[in-house]
């Protein structure tokens, strides 16, 4: 699978990429790692993008985790959506438990979904989506920071560098992570002005350069989130999204 290289691509291609996602990773995993609030971040977004067609990641999590998750899984994409896909796709003792679960009132709202800070979600809603889709696969998993790294660094090189976008990349990415992450905006530090513009900074380098010189601008993009994608098992990055980075480290040029 790949994001896409402009807005529309990546929103067409939204729904197939979780899709993907959870069916070819450990779907119990990613779920773990995901808050509340990027949960339903999901469903909002899978919703919207998967309109006219049947909701196959309701099956695919209703094949593969367990009652209990299933029951957070319905607290944000909808009891009745997820009832449909356990009766479909669930196993037999899976399904058993579920609903027992859902007739004892174990499905809730979490408390910790609010709406999306902003006047308007869509105004940074593909890169949400360009988030969203790395917090679930396998880099990005590992948590916001990496997921985020690799957010600028393929929205600077890669979809900016394509089409001229008009995304101000700093504020928008901004915007995501005090909305998801509000301990990592403190991590970084410094004013949301600042703070915006060390982030439109690494992207515009990223979207700049080439070559040599690339592999070390992503790097400095990592660093700004304390090199989570340099640190983690795959510097390449999920769909390659960091190749460069991964080629340098792998060569040593950062040792």
């Amino acid at each position: 699978m790949t994001l896409g290289r402009t807005p529309s691509e990546i929103d067409g291609n939204f729904a197939g990429v979780i899709e993907n996602n959870f069916t070819h990773g450990s779907a119990s995993l990613v779920l773990s790692r995901l808050t509340d609030k990027e949960l339903a971040g999901i469903a909002r977004l899978y919703r919207q993008t998967n309109a006219g067609r049947p909701p196959k990641l309701l099956d695919v999590l209703a094949s593969r985790l367990t009652a209990k998750e299933l029951v957070r899984v319905a607290g944000v994409f909808g009891v009745n959506d997820v009832n449909a896909a356990v009766q479909r796709s669930a196993s037999h003792s899976v399904a058993s438990m579920y609903a027992a679960r859902v007739a004892t009132g174990e499905v809730t709202i979490p408390t910790t979904i609010m709406p999306m800070s902003g006047p308007a979600p869509t105004r940074y809603m593909t890169l949400e989506e360009i988030y969203l889709e790395f917090r679930t696969a396998p880099v990005g998993s590992l948590g916001p920071a990496a997921a985020f790294s690799e957010t600028v660094i393929y929205a600077g090189g890669q979809v900016a560098a394509a089409g001229a976008v008009g995304w101000k990349i700093g504020s928008e990415v901004g915007d995501l992570i005090q909305e998801y992450d509000p301990s990592l905006w403190d991590a970084i530090g410094g004013t949301v002005a600042g703070v915006a513009d060390r982030i439109q900074s690494a992207a515009d380098a990223v979207t700049n350069s080439s070559g040599v010189q690339r592999g070390i601008q992503e790097h400095n993009a990592d660093g700004m989130f304390q090199y989570p994608v340099s640190s983690s098992s795959d510097p390449y990055g999920d769909w390659d999204a960091t190749w460069d980075l991964g080629n340098d480290i792998g060569d040593g040029c950062f040792d």
